[in-house]
């Protein structure tokens, strides 16, 4: 893990408003299933221990930044943003959100256009 002070202040701040969600999927089941809209099921964990594990997953690993899981996360990120009816369950995350969830969510993907984040060079 990149251990820089920003990546650990987001690693808290994203343990703090979605509680378990460091630990509640292992890095090896996130890695083996990347793309985390396709994991809509009824064995499936609901979308608040879900999209939490996913982004600090990401926080975790942002120094192997050719692994998938980092786009489909904010693939899915961007889907859910633009849902307008919390009727549709695979896609309602913003709607269960709460404000302070919601904010972690934005740091999230603020923190995601950090050029020094995420540079992928080959």
């Amino acid at each position: 893990m990149n251990r820089s002070p920003r990546n650990e202040k987001l690693s808290v701040d994203i343990e703090s408003a979605f509680p378990g969600s460091g630990s509640a999927l292992s890095d090896q089941f996130i890695e083996m299933h990347p793309e985390l809209a396709s994991l809509q099921g009824a064995s499936t964990p609901p979308l608040l221990v879900l999209v939490p594990a996913y982004m600090a997953w990401c926080v975790r690993n942002s120094h192997r930044p050719e692994e998938l899981v980092h786009d489909y996360t904010l693939n899915a990120l961007a889907e859910f943003g633009r849902s307008k009816n919390p009727a549709i369950e695979h896609l309602n995350f913003k709607h269960l959100c709460s404000a302070k969830q919601q904010d972690v969510v934005a740091k999230f993907l603020s923190w995601c256009l950090d050029p020094t984040l995420l540079l992928h060079t080959e």
